[in-house]
């Protein structure tokens, strides 16, 4: 008795100190990041006078002007695309440049350096460099497309409606990539390298050990960070807003930065935090839905 009464002693003084540990961080997320969501949430049920510091409950009123203006389901629609496309890109060329990079090579180490350049520029670095390569008047792209006769004259990239969704895409993807290739290339270290010996042996060609011994080996890696690159691509703001600013004739505006544009610019901010509302409750049931379904047997 005296042996469980000290055991549970220590227990919960370890749980005290967990507490007292992690109290520091929660009060910051408090600050920072709780209150501001919740402050918007409440902020979606009412009307908001700016600049007079008063506020009125219209109840659903938000939502419902939100969701019968067209430019919502627009802005979903194309927000939905960029994220799906964008998790298959950064799937495939993260894939590819591990699977290339992991393989024993000169210089290889240098190699996986430059490729990290990307994402290790800010953001807002990442979108003008990319507007430089676009110009239409001295954008390198066009230069070099021109020399080897693939296009006649300049391409405005970002002034028309999908020349300019597949110039924030790649933008976009050639800032992220180099994520899923660190993430992929530690994932395969976690495979016995005796498996593919024995796939060898067996035959197996290099497409079958990827299929039957390298993905299914880092399925879980390729998992959590699809989804971590659906949720990044849906909240995505930089790029686009420094390369189009939600144009031309909003065909790039996304959730966020239609969100952007309402709230700082026409300075409504509660149909602004509707939409910010729906986008969450979009992302949280998506995310839960997409882990229950890929990890049901599980």
């Amino acid at each position: 008795m005296t042996t469980q009464l000290h055991t549970d002693r220590l227990q919960a003084q370890k749980v005290k100190f967990a507490l007292l540990i992690i109290a520091p961080a929660f009060l910051l997320a408090s600050v920072i990041l709780y209150y501001p969501i919740v402050n918007s949430m409440i902020m979606a049920f009412k009307k908001v006078y700016f600049g007079m510091g008063k506020s009125k409950w219209v109840g659903l009123t938000n939502f419902k002007t939100v969701l019968l203006n067209g430019t919502f389901l627009k802005s979903f629609i194309w927000t939905l695309v960029f994220s799906v496309v964008s998790v298959l890109l950064l799937f495939i060329v993260g894939m590819y440049f591990a699977l290339l990079l992991n393989r024993k090579m000169i210089g290889r180490n240098v190699i996986r350096g430059l490729l990290l350049i990307p994402w290790a520029i800010p953001w807002f670095v990442s979108a003008f460099l990319w507007l430089w390569l676009l110009n239409v008047q001295y954008g390198l792209i066009n230069h070099i497309l021109i020399v080897f006769n693939i296009i006649d004259e300049p391409v405005h990239w970002t002034g028309g409606n999908l020349v300019a969704k597949v110039s924030v895409t790649v933008a976009y993807i050639w800032r992220v990539f180099p994520f899923n290739m660190i993430v992929y290339l530690a994932g395969f270290q976690t495979i016995d390298p005796y498996l593919y010996e024995a796939a060898g042996m067996d035959g197996a060609g290099k497409i079958k050990q990827f299929l039957y011994v390298t993905f299914p080996g880092i399925r879980n890696i390729i998992v959590f960070t699809a989804l971590l690159n659906f949720i990044w691509a849906f909240q995505e703001f930089t790029t686009i807003w420094l390369m189009t600013r939600g144009g031309p004739a909003d065909a790039t505006n996304t959730l966020m930065t239609r969100v952007y544009t309402l709230s700082f610019i026409q300075r409504n901010f509660g149909e602004a935090a509707a939409f910010g509302v729906l986008w969450i409750l979009f992302l949280v049931i998506f995310a839960v839905c997409y882990l229950r379904m890929l990890f049901k047997e599980d």
